[in-house]
């Protein structure tokens, strides 16, 4: 059956091109209203912005029948946060999807950029993502109903001469890991996406045939075809970590590998046996904290009265 999207708001960030832009027509073209966010700046985040590339999206989408409101706020700071979300309230009367994907590139060796670049990349890229959820998460949890994708990136799992951009990104999966937890009993569902697609961080690249390839094979359309479906009512599903790109999509755990435990452990005891926790041939996942506290209890049962409450599947003595 159709997925369909008819009497649902969503706001969009970073929706002026690219993903973003991608995103917000196809959710408009199954029936969203939907705030097309975008600040316009430079793909760096060192312009001025600018609400043009926002206002061009909003066109393109009521020019095709569709709903839609631009907004050129940068998403960086709180009170921004509560004004975009207000757009959606003042325009459309409610919220139910929130799609966290501004970002802004910032790339070179560990000490090269300045105190203001680092911040104004921290702000966009995670913070302002952080805001966006406080400020809609009221009216989502008083409807019982919301869906929240938060964008990050495998450049979370380092790459080199990319530190803020990775450390902006994992912060991304951890926002979206906890509150997934807290969401879910208030219809809340939280998921995060590592997408593979062009963009214009990609057209920084100096080799014009790599950027051909990525235009050609991993076109931002296929990136908000894969993910409408954890948009939708149909989604049940919260706290996955998705990677996607050009038709591909999986889904990425974090995982333990084989144990040690020695009540004894000392340096030297570990020298000794370092090799058997880098063994990956007995993987166990670990979804949430409450897992990873878990393993603990294997060796070390809790028999205090006022254990703290490690959820459901931990084991105490």
């Amino acid at each position: 059956m159709p997925i369909d999207f008819s009497g649902q708001v969503a706001i969009v960030t970073g929706a002026g091109g690219g993903m973003g832009r991608a995103y917000a027509l196809e959710l408009a073209r199954r029936g969203a209203a939907v705030v097309v966010n975008d600040y316009g700046g430079g793909v760096l985040g060192e312009q001025d912005g600018s609400s043009a590339p926002a206002e061009a999206v909003a066109a393109e989408i009521t020019a095709a029948n569709g709903r839609a409101i631009a907004n050129g706020l940068a998403v960086g700071t709180a009170a921004n946060a509560r004004s975009i979300v207000d757009t959606a309230l003042n325009a459309f009367g409610r919220v139910d999807i929130l799609i966290n994907n501004a970002g802004t590139g910032i790339a070179g060796p560990f000490t090269a950029h300045d105190d203001e670049a680092i911040e104004r990349h921290y702000a966009t890229n995670l913070i302002g993502g952080h805001h966006l959820m406080r400020a809609a998460w009221p009216h989502m949890a008083a409807q019982r109903y919301g869906r929240i994708l938060n964008v990050s990136s495998n450049g979370a799992l380092g790459v080199g001469g990319n530190a803020p951009y990775a450390a902006a990104k994992a912060g991304m999966l951890g926002l979206t890991l906890d509150a997934a937890i807290e969401g879910k009993p208030l219809g809340i569902m939280l998921n995060a996406v590592m997408p593979t697609s062009y963009s214009r961080l990609i057209e920084q690249i100096p080799d014009p045939s790599t950027v051909a390839w990525f235009r050609d094979n991993l076109p931002p359309e296929k990136v908000a075809a894969a993910m409408v479906w954890f948009l939708s009512r149909d989604c049940k599903e919260t706290g996955r970590i998705l990677l996607t790109g050009g038709g591909r999509l999986s889904n990425l755990i974090f995982a333990e590998t084989g144990e040690i435990f020695d009540p004894r452990i000392n340096a030297e005891k570990v020298g000794e046996c370092v090799a058997e926790i880098w063994d990956e041939t007995m993987l166990a996942p670990v979804h949430n904290q409450a897992e990873a506290g878990a393993r603990y209890f294997r060796h070390l049962p809790w028999t205090a009265t006022d254990a703290p409450d490690f959820g459901p599947d931990v084991e105490r003595g």
